[in-house]
Order: structure tokens, then C-alpha cells, then sequence
């Protein structure tokens, strides 16, 4: 009885703590913003992969990866085994992330729901039926295709990412392992996309109902190496080092509360230094804040909507190391 009891309270609290950050989002003037961002990011990701990637057999990182390659074992439609796991990760992601970035993803899922089925579906032509409408482009220019598709993916993801969202999938898996371990989102991500580049290579040679000859499969797993290296290039591109990390001094007569709220709704640490005013020798409080780049424009956010007036101090930090950051055994 104790046990239900403790489990009916933490779930409780979890769905407490998302509708207080769900009623802070609606009336937040950045929320429908970073929804438009999120559609439009979401649209020019499933157009690259549902019309430039996914008709040539070239297989992707993250879940979309995982999904193609049981859609090439089984012959299921890759929206299925997508919904299916993306369900399992957005219940992982409402009881150990940051409810923030749980409705944003959510939002984020429900729309790639909605429209890659749509997308996949009308690729492919179908042999029997000459009048089926497809929109499968650059079918005789595989390279072409892959590079159009990688840039126009990896901008996609850019733009979601930018506003503390996600996509779902292994990006969840990503966010849940960096809180808990020291490792960096760059080498979870290419671990992850590595290890689902090279299972295709098995797929596609022994585990495909329409197998392929192995010289052709090894191009295809060259290409999806090119594939995840654009992908990454372009979403770093478009948000600007991503991965780096800001260091924050914020000078403001509501330090406190200020300090309260990024510890309480964006999980960062803060640290409230002694000063004094040089001209008015006056002492006063300073906050300290080191975050990951994406998580900057959220506390820029929380400092203007609390003290308008204060006074910021934003830098780049080439190297943090610690907890929340890189590992200190990187520095040997």
C-alpha cells in the first residue's frame, strides 16, 4: 500500500510540476515562436528525409535510423515502428527531463506523427498502379539527393533544437544519458548514429526481405556516414556551436529571485558572488550561471521576464568541466 502511495504521489508531482510550466508557456510571448519554429523546422526535415533520403535506402541516425532499417527487415511502414518508440521515450522524457523540453518535444513528435506518414507514403511509385502520385526526387542522382536531403534534415533539426526542443527519439535517449553521466551530447550522438549506420550494412545484406549485393550495400553505408557527418555540420552551423558552453554574470536587485527560477525550472546551478559598486561602493549580489549553448536563449528568457532592467554579462567558455559538463579525464 505504501509503495502505490509513493507511486501515485511522484506521479502526481510530474504532472503538477508540467501543468505549472505548461500554464508559464501559454502566456509566455515567446511560446507561439518557438511553436512556428518548431512546424517549420519539422516540415523541412520530413520533406528532406520522406522525399530526398528515404527512396534511396540510405540509412539515418537517431530513431528515423532505427525505424528505416525495421521498415527494411519487415517491410512495416517506418511511421509505425516510429509512433511505437517515440511513445515508450516521451514517457521516459515526462518522468526524468525538464517539462519545458517534454512539451516542446511533444509538440515536436505529434507533428513528425501527422506528417511523415503522409510523406513516406506518396514516395515510392507503386508498379501496379501507373497512376499513383509520388514525389520521390533525384531518384537517378543518389549523391545529389543525399547531400540535399543531409542539409535540409540536419537545418530541420537546427531549428527545432534552437528553442529547446527535439524530435523525439534518440535525442531523448541523448538529453536522459548527458544529465546522468559526464559525456557530451556530440560523442553520444555519434556513438548512437554510428552504431545504427553500421547495422544497416546487416540489414540491407542479410535481414532484408529484398536483400542487396554487399558492394552495393558497403556505397549505402558510405553514404550514411556522409549522411550523419552533413547533418551535424548543418545543425551546427545554424546554431552557431551549439555544443559550447555561456557563461552568464547577472547583476540585478532580484537576484534572488532571478536565482530561484533558473535552479527550479531550467535544473541550472548558481552561484551568488559578493561585489561592491567601484563608483557607489555600494555591496551587492552578482549571479555566476555556466549553461550549455542551447539552454541560453531560456535563461535570457527568465532574466528579462523577471527584472527587464538588469544587467547581463554573456560570454563564450571554451572548455567547462564538471558536473553537467565535460568529464575532468578529458583534460589528461
Amino acid at each position: 500500500m505504501s509503495a502505490q502511495f509513493n507511486l501515485l504521489h511522484f506521479f502526481g508531482r510530474k504532472f503538477k510540476e508540467l501543468g505549472e510550466e505548461l500554464s508559464r508557456q501559454l502566456v509566455s510571448k515567446y511560446f507561439w515562436r518557438d511553436l512556428l519554429v518548431v512546424f517549420a523546422g519539422v516540415l523541412i526535415y520530413t520533406v528532406g528525409f520522406s522525399f530526398l533520403i528515404y527512396p534511396q535506402r540510405v540509412t539515418t541516425g537517431g530513431l528515423m535510423g532505427i525505424s528505416n532499417i525495421i521498415t527494411i527487415i519487415t517491410g512495416v511502414p517506418v511511421d509505425v515502428p516510429y509512433n511505437l518508440i517515440n511513445i515508450t521515450l516521451l514517457v521516459i522524457a515526462f518522468l526524468f527531463l525538464d517539462k519545458n523540453f517534454f512539451i516542446k518535444t511533444l509538440i515536436g513528435i505529434g507533428l513528425l506523427a501527422v506528417i511523415v506518414p503522409i510523406a513516406t507514403r506518396y514516395v515510392i511509385p507503386d508498379p501496379s498502379n501507373e497512376a499513383y502520385w509520388h514525389l520521390m526526387v533525384l531518384k537517378d542522382q543518389p549523391l545529389l539527393a543525399l547531400i540535399l536531403g543531409s542539409m535540409m534534415t540536419g537545418l530541420g533539426l537546427g531549428f527545432v533544437f534552437s528553442v529547446n526542443g527535439s524530435t523525439g527519439g534518440t535525442d531523448v535517449i541523448v538529453a536522459l544519458i548527458s544529465r546522468y553521466r559526464n559525456m557530451s551530447f556530440s560523442r553520444l550522438y555519434v556513438a548512437t548514429d554510428s552504431t545504427i549506420v553500421l547495422f544497416s550494412f546487416i540489414a540491407n545484406v542479410y535481414l532484408a526481405d529484398i536483400k542487396i549485393d554487399p558492394l552495393v550495400a558497403f556505397d549505402k553505408i558510405v553514404m550514411s556516414f556522409i549522411q550523419v557527418v552533413l547533418l551535424g555540420i548543418t545543425m551546427d552551423w545554424y546554431t552557431s556551436g551549439n555544443r559550447q558552453s555561456i557563461q552568464f554574470l547577472i547583476f540585478s536587485q532580484k537576484y534572488k529571485e532571478i536565482n530561484d527560477a533558473i535552479t527550479s525550472r531550467l535544473h541550472r546551478g548558481c552561484t551568488i558572488l559578493e561585489a561592491t559598486g567601484g563608483y557607489t561602493g555600494q555591496p551587492q549580489k552578482v549571479l555566476l550561471v555556466v549553461v550549455r549553448k542551447q539552454q541560453s536563449v531560456a535563461i535570457s528568457r527568465v532574466i528579462e521576464e523577471i527584472d527587464p532592467k538588469a544587467f547581463v554579462s554573456q560570454g563564450a567558455v571554451k572548455g567547462v568541466y564538471g558536473e553537467g559538463f565535460e568529464s575532468l579525464k578529458s583534460l589528461k
